[in-house]
Order: structure tokens, then sequence, then C-alpha cells
């Protein structure tokens, strides 16, 4: 029970050591062993920091739509059908931009992190997540 305990403590603390170093699993010392600098690396999660809020702004904003389509369909679907068309259309205009934005995002940090050095520096972040589970 103890060493549970101290486990779990344990996770709790470093979890947002390991956010705060890297991108992902991926540290930042995986990416500069793949040749990324410390200036793209910070470019990137400026990028990814920022895509991160746009997404969670539409999620938002797209949730909110879903209740007021329920308060409609709760009042009566055949007498608000237009209004639930409405809402239909601008929750698709709203996955719409998120995909946009995600296919945006991913090409801006392509500019300081390639797929190559991306894939590599994961590469090592696995093995590195595999020899601490060994041992």
């Amino acid at each position: 029970m103890r060493k549970i305990v101290i486990g779990l403590l344990i996770f709790i603390l470093t979890v947002p050591m390991l956010a705060a170093g890297g991108i992902g699993i991926v540290k930042d010392e995986d990416f500069k062993a793949v040749g990324v600098t410390q200036e793209n690396l910070n470019k990137a999660k400026e990028i990814i920091k920022e895509a991160s809020t746009q997404y969670k702004l539409k999620t938002l904003d797209k949730k909110s739509l879903e209740i007021e389509m329920n308060k409609y369909i709760l009042e009566g679907t055949e007498k608000n059908i237009g209004e639930l068309n409405k809402l239909v259309e601008q929750i698709g205009v709203i996955d719409t931009e998120i995909i946009k934005d995600r296919l945006k995002y991913q090409v801006e940090v392509q500019k300081y992190i390639t797929t190559e050095q991306y894939l590599n520096a994961r590469e090592r972040s696995v093995e590195r997540i595999r020899k601490n589970k060994e041992s």
C-alpha cells in the first residue's frame, strides 16, 4: 500500500515537470539530440500552445451550440426544425475550422521541427521510456 501511495505521489509531482520539458512524451533533450535548436523548440511550443487554446475555444463554442440544440429538441423538434438546421450548420463550420486549424498549426510547427526530426526524437523518447520501465 505504501509503495502505491509513494508511486502516485511521484507521478503527480513529475507530470507537470514532464509537460514543461517537452512536447508530449518527447523531452527537449530528445529534440536537441536530433538537431532541433532551443529557439526552434521554443517557437514550436508557442505555436502548439496557441493551437491548444484555439481548439479549446472552438470546442466550447461547439458545446454551447449543442446545448442550444438540446433545448430546441426538448421544446419540440418539429416546431424548431429551422433553428436546429441553422445550429447544425454552425457546428459544421466549427468542425471545419478545427480541422483547418490542425493543418495550419501542423504546417507552422514543421517550419521549426521537421517531420523527420520529430519522428527521430519520438523514437528516442520511446526507447528511453522502455528502458525506464525495464529498470
